[in-house]
Order: C-alpha cells, then structure tokens, then sequence
C-alpha cells in the first residue's frame, strides 16, 4: 500500500504496525508527494512539499494532518488507566481542574500537551515547565487553548478535541 519509493528506503521489519499505517495514511492523503522523511528532531515530513504534517497512531486508528504554512500537531489516545502512573509528570497545579474528570481530563491535558510538543516540534519542552493548557469543562467534543513558552519563543495554540469509543483525538487549528 506504500510506492516503491517509499519501501526502497524504509525498513518495515523495524516499523510498528501503527507506524506504517500512519504512513499508508501519509501517502493516501498525499500520493504526489515523495517519501515521508523525518528530520534531526523527529518531525515528519515530506522532502517535496512545504506543508506542515503531523502523525499519530493508537489502537486501531491512525491519524494524520497537513496545513500548507502553519505547524500543526495532531495527538490521539485509547483511553486507559496507564495515564495514571505519569500524572505528577504533565500536570501543573494551575491544571488541576481537569482531574476532576478523572481519566479524560488527565487524557485531555496529555493530548493537548503532546499536540503542542508536535507543533513546537524541537524538542527539548518540558510538558510542565514550557506548557499550559486552559481549562474548559469537557464535553464530548470541543476546543482548547494552550500555551507554549520556553525562552523568547511564546506561543497561544488553539485546539480542537473529540472523544469517541475510548479514544480521544487533539488537534492544532
């Protein structure tokens, strides 16, 4: 399901399942372009085109994104109780709120991190130290503001979220 180009430079054998699924979508999205590259930072994209991508994967879905000038992040979860063991590591005390809806507040708030980290995509953010996102009461779908600040870079990001099944899906706007 991937051109020749693209198996001709990758090895399969050392990608995931939800990797290479994440690529299939890459490419069925995006046919014209070459191969999806990544680069010293681990941001995917592709050597002939300009657009921002960003690519996610969990359970039984695959998730990806393109905007033609803007970052992008795109983050997607199945909803289970591991979150709970790595809660001290994302949430910050003015974020507290969102734990007053158990596991998809916790969900949210990783989600929402992870889709700025992609957006940021350099690397180096600490997900309590350089983010914040702004509460709102959840609902089954709906829309975030977060913050990244870490030295003179200082960016609002507004995102969108929805959960279904067990899953929840962050995205940049």
């Amino acid at each position: 399901m991937l051109p020749k180009s693209w198996l001709n430079q990758i090895d399969i054998d050392k990608l995931s399942a939800h990797n290479l699924a994440a690529r299939v979508l890459a490419n069925t999205v995006c046919p014209e372009f070459d191969i999806l590259e990544k680069d010293e930072y681990g941001k995917p994209y592709f050597e002939s085109a300009h657009f921002k991508i960003s690519l996610t994967h969990a359970g039984k879905y695959a998730g990806f994104m393109q905007k033609e000038s803007d970052d992008c992040g795109l983050d997607m979860e199945q909803i289970t109780d591991r979150v709970r063991r790595i809660v001290t590591k994302f949430v910050r005390e003015d974020e507290n709120e969102f734990l007053q809806h158990d596991l998809q507040g916790m969900y949210l708030l990783w989600c929402a991190k992870e889709a700025l980290y992609k957006y940021y995509g350099l690397k180096s953010l600490d997900f309590k130290e350089h983010m914040k996102v702004e509460y709102q009461p959840l609902k089954s779908n709906g829309s975030l503001f977060g913050h990244i600040q870490k030295g003179d870079y200082n960016k609002q990001v507004h995102f969108d979220y929805q959960f279904f099944e067990e899953y929840l899906l962050v995205h940049t706007n």
